[in-house]
């Protein structure tokens, strides 16, 4: 099975669209990163996984306590990711280490039938390689601004876990994701969509950076796919498959590096402008 439901053929199946609903409701829910629990006990006391919530010194328990990291005995996946199929693909994702963690989950935590503890998962993004998370957890999204001279504000970015705040920024570097430049990491279609991408790292200034000033620029360590690609922001239900893919050669050849004069700001790709 491929890693990424989005990349499944529609002889498969099509993939559902996360709604305009669904992303308003996804909002209150928690980031959280996990692990698996490798104690030897019988379950449902271990075997579960350890989750904590990102961008964050103590996570919130089921039973209403606060610690680094909380255990749940299970998890239960929404509908949407039930009728994907994409159950597998998650769990593997989540390591016995959650510092190197492929999966970034949304969800809520209940006490569950066990009492133990149990995240209600209600969508996910995950990493095609693992990489050592350093920095802080970032949703971030094109939000359709196109400027006539670089330094563009082209990006909208979310500090995950805080108050909502969305920033703009100018362009995010991915030289140092794993995995970009694979056919397989969509990041472009990832950062059109309506939920976009999920990145660690942290943002700098460059200075002078364009005709029109200074750059603000996410410096990515590590990149996370939403397991399912919803429709592409504002293409009023085109397929994703028509969206801009970042690591593949663009039809007429392209340029390197980020940036650069006009366009709609910069995706720092050694293959794509």
């Amino acid at each position: 099975m491929p890693i990424f439901a989005g990349c499944l053929g529609s002889d498969v199946f099509e993939a559902p669209e996360a709604t305009a609903e669904h992303e308003a409701d996804i909002s209150f829910a928690t980031y959280y990163i996990a692990r698996r629990d490798l104690r030897r006990c019988a379950y449902p006391s271990c075997g579960g996984f350890f989750v904590s919530a990102v961008n964050q010194e103590k996570t919130v328990c089921a039973d209403g306590t606060s610690a680094a990291e909380c255990y749940v005995a299970d998890i239960q996946f929404s509908s949407i990711l039930q009728l994907a199929g994409v159950e597998g693909t998650i769990r593997e994702a989540i390591g016995v280490q959650r510092e190197s963690t492929r999966a970034i989950l949304f969800g809520d935590l209940f006490p569950g039938q066990s009492g133990l503890g149990s995240l209600s998962l209600r969508f996910a993004w995950v990493a095609l390689e693992t990489a050592d998370l350093r920095g802080g957890f970032h949703r971030v999204w094109h939000n359709g601004v196109v400027c006539v001279a670089a330094p563009c504000p082209s990006f909208s970015q979310e500090f995950l876990n805080a108050d909502g705040a969305v920033r703009t920024i100018h362009e995010i570097d991915l030289k140092e994701v794993p995995g970009n430049g694979r056919d397989d990491f969509d990041s472009g279609r990832a950062l059109f969509s309506t939920l976009g991408m999920i990145l660690t790292g942290q943002n700098v200034v460059i200075e002078n950076y364009g005709p029109a000033g200074d750059a603000t620029v996410l410096q990515a360590t590590q990149g996370f796919l939403p397991i399912i690609l919803p429709t592409i922001r504002g293409r009023g239900g085109v397929s994703v498959d028509d969206g801009p893919v970042i690591g593949r050669q663009p039809v007429g050849g392209g340029g390197g590096g980020g940036g650069g004069e006009g366009g709609s700001g910069g995706i720092r790709n050694t293959n794509v402008q």
